[in-house]
């Protein structure tokens, strides 16, 4: 498969670190100890002494690819890794047509993203959640919101602050009678595939499935407003009195920085939770193993502690790379990722957590069905 290059603007880098910390092309990558390890030791190729690895794909992954490129590469200083913050249609759509090696994303391939590119695979590389968050500043506790709310806000039924619906769910709180000015995504996001995903699993009434879309048609609602990627989402929250929006737990800096907060939700076991790693963890944690492809849901989680928007980050690659010494490349750095690189140093800068046992014996499985 010929690798052809896309022309765009991003939020890219492409940068290689003159630092050995570890031979080049040693025999597997060197990790320490990560939250779980596979059942058996895989077979993972050794890095090439030099090559480019590229990536791009949704924003919510942006900030830990990030964070990979610089460690990989201190490891490996003949590896260049270039990644860019754009959005899980674009990284499906690269790595599909071979102008990217991963491709990231939020939530797993869907049917019609399977028929289009049959060769390609999801990866579970971690777990991460998206938080609602809101410009209220004169409100200290997180505010509890849930599924049904939420619908009603995106679809204008609830237009104020202090309307009786959230001060229901908000007792002894005073509310403020402030517009609420919607934000969603205007780009083609897996960040609100999971956001509509919960409003459908708690109030499908008030969130038909036929709204559960990486590009819904939203409700109209005067004043509402969309953006591109999720530093967009933070920055115009931050600049709009009374906005709602959502957006990955790894913009937590910015979302404090902008001093926004962040709602705590409503949950399946009927608990309001936030984000926190240990509600994350709550929320893999109950739910069965992932299937062998990797693809599997984690919202509305009836664990009382889980955190309810909580779902696998993926790598989207083709199983089928154009060369041995590529695919190679791609297994030796995927692997490392989700043993050295799920370490707390890199997960917790993030908000993410690491993959349970279960699901990182998937992850690894389908890494080595890459070849070249």
């Amino acid at each position: 498969m010929a690798r052809r290059i896309r022309l765009a603007c991003t939020a890219a880098a492409l940068i290689p670190i003159a630092v050995v910390v570890a031979a080049c092309g040693s025999s597997s990558p060197t990790s320490p100890k990560a939250s779980a390890t596979p059942a058996a030791t895989p077979s993972i190729p050794a890095a090439p002494s030099t090559g480019t690895l590229t990536e791009t794909g949704s924003s919510t992954m942006f900030p830990l690819v990030s964070e990979w490129q610089t460690g990989y590469t201190a490891l490996y200083p003949g590896i260049k890794i270039s990644t860019a913050s754009t959005n899980a249609a674009t990284g499906i759509e690269d790595a599909g047509q071979g102008l990217v090696n991963i491709g990231a994303s939020d939530s797993y391939l869907n049917s019609s993203e399977t028929a289009q590119y049959p060769t390609l695979e999801n990866i579970p590389l971690g777990v991460n959640a998206i938080e609602v968050i809101y410009n209220l500043p004169g409100l200290s506790a997180p505010l509890n919101l849930d599924g049904t709310v939420l619908a009603q806000i995106y679809d204008g039924k609830i237009t104020t602050w202090n309307d009786p619906a959230i001060a229901k769910l908000n007792p002894g709180v005073t509310l403020p009678s402030t517009t609420i000015v919607t934000i969603h995504r205007a780009d083609s996001a897996a960040a609100t595939v999971l956001f509509v995903q919960y409003l459908n699993a708690q109030d499908p009434t008030d969130w038909s499935s036929s709204l559960v879309s990486s590009t819904p048609t939203w409700p109209s609602v005067p004043g509402s407003l969309a953006e591109t990627g999720s530093g967009a989402m933070v920055s115009t929250a931050g600049s709009t009195p009374g906005s709602i929006a959502y957006v990955g737990v790894s913009y937590s800096s910015q979302i404090a920085a902008a001093k926004l907060s962040a709602a705590a939700l409503l949950n399946g076991a009927g608990k309001y939770t936030t984000a926190t790693a240990a509600a994350q963890t709550a929320a893999v944690d109950s739910f069965p193993a992932a299937p062998a492809d990797g693809s599997e849901s984690l919202i509305n989680t009836k664990a009382a502690a889980g955190y309810p928007i909580t779902g696998y980050e993926y790598a989207i690659v083709d199983t089928t790379q154009s060369s041995t010494t590529e695919a190679d490349l791609i297994q030796n750095f995927l692997y490392w990722a989700i043993t050295a690189g799920s370490s707390s140093s890199y997960l917790g800068k993030v908000g993410f957590v690491a993959l349970p046992k279960s699901t990182l014996d998937v992850a690894v499985n389908l890494i080595t069905s890459i070849s070249g």
